[in-house]
């Protein structure tokens, strides 16, 4: 058994313990509470964490693997097409080997900065391989391209021969993700949808990211039709008349819960009809920062039943691929939002996306022991929110599923047994 002790104790999102201790076995949460609770210690291998916080392990709930190595490549200009050309032409130039490489850095960086649980879009299912080699939690979202509705089926059978090879485990799920609604057709859309629900797949889509895909779909105007013309993916095609949310209303997309990445412009009923279905949004800050979109409507939200989960997209668009990072980011940015709200975010709302929920996302005895210790840099803080999102604070070991998979300082070679 191995028993880890610090200054603080986060069980959850505001459940704060002083002098905290967690106890696993066998990869599970046997104890989490106070240190001086735990009467037997025989046998265990005690790691005194010191001046830190053990937390739940955060959850990066999207990221983009695969484009790690594109980091201060791509430059954005104000115009998203553009910047998805640049996207697309910088890919064209990967060799198989650098695709890997770019994975493996993705999936280091994710476990140094405390995320225990990644979910990764993946086009060409290279992820596989190395997210498998990994001790990290990993739903594997596979995505999905095409806008002519004649080559639907076509396009799902390629998606089932792939996910036939794919040997799944604890630590892995599988996910469907049509990419967005310029690259989608409904008849696919319909289809991956019935696919997710007979298969028990999570599924997820971009959906409402920019302005010119709202004037896309009520329209039939704006950049996105430049962009598909230019890629030769639109022949004959109508707009649906509707905003973004209520045009995967209306194709039933959003029945039984989905996964909504950025939602960055939700007009009047489209939060009505995300909070009905039990969906989650998908909130990816400093991405959305770098496009310079306005304030995101999740800090509107008020008593809304949403779920509000974090990503970090890819290091296309952003600096780092840590939650932390994009929790600092808005309790420094965004003043009026609870801690523990941003805390919830990075953590079980997660999890409930994926529906791990009862498994993941908090310290309790019997879940999984997915654990972020974050090392508190001030010794004297006014709560244990500010040391956790100060700008120097840092992970320094990560646990996914009872198994140590990141350690700054080498602490498990100098843990104490009793």
């Amino acid at each position: 058994m191995l028993l880890l002790k610090s200054r603080y104790l986060l069980k959850d999102a505001s459940t704060v313990i002083d002098n905290g201790a967690v106890l696993i076995d066998n990869g599970k949460v046997k104890f989490a509470g106070s240190a001086n609770d735990i009467s037997n210690r025989e046998s265990c291998q005690i790691i005194d964490l010191g001046n830190s916080a053990i937390v739940p392990g955060f959850v990066n709930t999207h990221t983009h693997l695969d484009l790690t190595h594109l980091h201060n490549i791509i430059k954005y200009n104000g115009d998203f097409t553009d910047w998805i050309r640049q996207l697309v032409d910088a890919k064209k130039e990967w060799t198989e080997s650098e695709y890997l490489s770019s994975i493996r850095s993705g999936i280091k960086s994710s476990l140094e900065s405390g995320t225990t649980t990644v979910v990764d879009i993946t086009r060409n299912g290279l992820a596989l391989e190395e997210l498998q080699k990994s001790k990290i939690r990993k739903s594997l979202f596979y995505e999905l391209i095409d806008f002519n509705p004649d080559s639907t089926e076509s396009t799902i059978d390629n998606f089932k021969n792939m996910i036939r090879k794919v040997k799944r485990d604890d630590l892995l799920s599988i996910g469907i993700f049509p990419h967005a609604p310029y690259t989608v057709s409904e008849e696919l859309y319909r289809r991956s949808k019935a696919v997710a629900e007979e298969s028990g797949f999570s599924i997820a889509t971009h959906i409402s990211e920019t302005i010119d895909e709202a004037h896309f779909l009520t329209r039939g105007t704006g950049k996105f039709i430049s962009l598909l013309r230019d890629f030769d993916m639109l022949k004959e095609w109508k707009p649906p008349g509707l905003k973004p949310v209520n045009y995967l209303k209306n194709i039933g997309f959003l029945e039984n819960g989905c996964i909504l990445v950025h939602c960055n412009y939700l007009k009047g009923e489209e939060v009505d009809h995300i909070e009905e279905s039990n969906s989650t949004i998908v909130f990816c800050p400093r991405s959305h920062k770098y496009f310079r979109h306005k304030d995101h409507p999740s800090y509107k939200l008020g008593n809304r039943d949403i779920n509000v989960a974090l990503g970090t997209d890819s290091l296309a668009s952003n600096d780092s691929l840590s939650i932390l990072d994009e929790m600092k980011y808005i309790y420094t940015q965004h003043k009026t939002s609870k801690p523990q709200d941003i805390l919830c975010m990075g953590t079980i709302a997660g999890a409930t996306a994926l529906r791990l929920n009862d498994k993941i996302g908090k310290l309790e005895e019997g879940y999984d022991a997915d654990i972020a210790v974050v090392d508190i840099k001030k010794e004297t803080v006014t709560n244990i929110y500010d040391g956790i999102f100060s700008h120097d604070s840092e992970c320094v070991l990560t646990v996914v599923s009872g198994t140590i998979c990141y350690d700054k300082h080498g602490v498990t070679r100098e843990a104490s047994v009793n």
